[in-house]
């Protein structure tokens, strides 16, 4: 995508699934990326191959996305290449059993999951945010060229929603918490998109990612006989999961300057499950 080389982007939760994907393909895009999770080996292994494989910059931090000092942390360290953070994928969540009963959910579990999926994705978005607003605005072009000036932006912000944002289907610490990211959502758009910074989301469907084969079991795990024959899978309008990439592909369409136009918008990608069936 034209003009992205050079960037530099922080994702949370990129040490598996979505955010790992993303990691992929933003570098592939010539964008250097920081890897932020709280899991270290597999974070410091992504960043590793991400610059290994790619030939752009890439560096692993530690962050625990619920500590707010933790984040401005991570937000400063990003701007030490280029004095500037151009993107932010905020990909990081945590799920219970989706055959979990509410009943069995404690309070625990409920408020770790809001702290994650609500609270943190907040402090990440308004410290991204509050970054973007002090850079200087980047030039809009497009291939072909556009007859029209597109006004410049700031930066460009992506959160990993979920389709569970969008209906009550179960899930009783999850899906009140992604109802609320759709709010930290819209409301960035609405805070950051006068100075020129964008804030959507992605809602995936159901994908084969570390934490749905947490949440699922073998049905969804890749490669098994119960992922093969799900239930889940039979209302898909596509009749499979989606793979991580699919879902990498959206968001970095999302961040990049082809959605210039975009702004607080929730963007499904579910193989045709929410409003097909």
């Amino acid at each position: 995508m034209a003009g992205m080389a050079g960037r530099v982007a922080m994702i949370t939760g990129a040490a598996g699934g979505i955010g790992e994907a993303t990691a992929h393909k933003l570098a592939s895009r010539g964008i250097s990326v920081f890897v932020i999770d709280m899991n270290e080996k597999d974070g410091s292994r992504v960043s590793d191959e991400v610059e290994k494989k790619w030939n752009v910059r890439s560096k692993f931090l530690k962050v625990d996305i619920t500590q707010e000092e933790q984040v401005k942390d991570a937000i400063a360290s990003t701007t030490k290449w280029t004095g500037r953070l151009d993107y932010a994928a905020n990909c990081a969540g945590i799920c219970e059993s989706i055959w979990a009963e509410e009943e069995s959910i404690t309070t625990e579990l409920f408020e770790r999951t809001h702290a994650i999926n609500t609270r943190g994705l907040w402090l990440c978005q308004k410290y991204q945010a509050l970054q973007m607003r002090m850079q200087q605005p980047w030039e809009i072009t497009f291939l072909p060229q556009s007859p029209h000036t597109i006004p410049g932006q700031r930066g460009s912000i992506a959160n990993v929603v979920s389709i569970s944002g969008l209906q009550a289907a179960g899930l009783a610490a999850y899906t009140p918490s992604k109802y609320a990211a759709i709010g930290v959502t819209k409301n960035g758009a609405k805070f950051y998109g006068p100075s020129g910074i964008r804030v959507n989301a992605l809602c995936p469907g159901w994908t084969l990612t570390k934490m749905v084969e947490h949440s699922m079991g073998k049905e969804g795990t890749i490669g098994t006989q119960e992922n093969k024959d799900s239930g889940v899978s039979k209302q898909i309008g596509l009749r499979r999961m989606a793979f991580a990439q699919e879902q990498a592909n959206v968001l970095s369409f999302l961040l990049s300057d082809e959605s210039s136009y975009m702004n607080g918008s929730l963007l499904v990608n579910d193989g045709g499950f929410h409003d097909i069936r």
